[in-house]
Formats: structure tokens, C-alpha cells, sequence
């Protein structure tokens, strides 16, 4: 499996997995082709062989020195085999890429699998949004801070 920036071409997969993974929910064709085109987001896609079998969208704010994540969804046959691990990972690479200090998202409070990646990926509950998804369905907004100060040290061996 590899992850990579989608395109425009993708968008066929992208809806499929937004119309699997989010229902009456899902983000309409307009908005992930905007993620998709704008020059302050993009979307990753985690391919096996030819298929996305997830994908990831996300907001950068330089102004705020903060990077978004706005949905990371993954196929039901291919959850529980690290695939939001992966992506999750390569967002926050992107994020420090763009020198991005915090990240952020909202993850619905019920969602167990996903709520326990975020916490053991660093993440920390900020505060509940009540209705967030719906009448009784809350979110927790969740952020994640990187220190300023540390930097990657490559240690070669002799």
C-alpha cells in the first residue's frame, strides 16, 4: 500500500468513499474536488494494486501556523490493518512540511476506533461540540501541538 496526493482522477474513488464511509453526510462532489484544486488543502488516497481504499482532507493555515484534518475515511473491508494509521501520519508529515505548530480535527465522540488512534497518535479532547453531527451525536475537537524546538537528527553509523 502506498499513500499519495489525489487528483482530479480520483474523484470517482474519493466519492465512493465518502458515500461508504459518511452516508448522508459525506462531503458533496464540489467541496472534495475544492480540497482537491485549492492550493490550502489536499488529499491524500491510501492505494492497494489499482483501488483507494482510503483517503484523507485536510486544511492548512499559515496564517495560524495550524494544519486541519477535515476527514480521514477508510473502506470497510480494509479497516483495522493501520490504513488511518498511515494516512493519519502522512497528514502530520504534510502539516510539518508547511510548517504547520498544531493540528486539529473532530472526531465523533462514539467513534471508539478513531478516537483511540488520535489519542495514541498524541492527540488530546479540547472540548465537546454538542450536536456537532446531528441532534445528540457530539464531536470531540481534538488537537495535537508540535514542539517548535525539535528537529528530526539523522544519526549515521560508522
Amino acid at each position: 500500500m502506498i499513500i499519495r496526493q489525489a487528483d482530479e482522477e480520483d474523484m470517482p474513488s474519493l466519492m465512493k468513499i465518502e458515500e461508504e464511509c459518511f452516508g448522508a453526510e459525506r462531503f458533496g462532489a464540489s467541496i472534495v474536488r475544492a480540497f482537491v484544486e485549492r492550493d490550502d488543502t489536499f488529499v491524500l488516497a491510501a492505494v492497494e494494486g489499482d483501488d483507494i481504499i482510503g483517503s484523507a482532507m485536510c486544511i492548512i493555515s499559515e496564517e495560524r501556523a495550524e494544519g486541519r484534518i477535515a476527514s480521514i475515511a477508510v473502506l470497510s473491508e480494509f479497516r483495522r490493518r493501520g490504513v488511518g494509521s498511515m494516512l493519519l501520519e502522512e497528514c502530520e508529515r504534510d502539516f510539518r512540511e508547511q510548517a504547520a505548530l498544531k493540528f486539529s480535527l473532530e472526531v465523533e465522540a462514539t467513534n471508539e476506533p478513531a478516537l483511540n488512534l488520535y489519542l495514541g497518535k498524541g492527540y488530546e479532547v479540547k472540548a465537546t461540540i454538542q450536536d456537532f453531527y446531528g441532534l445528540g451525536r457530539n464531536a470531540f475537537y481534538m488537537e495535537k501541538n508540535e514542539d517548535p524546538t525539535r528537529r528530526e537528527v539523522k544519526v549515521r553509523s560508522a
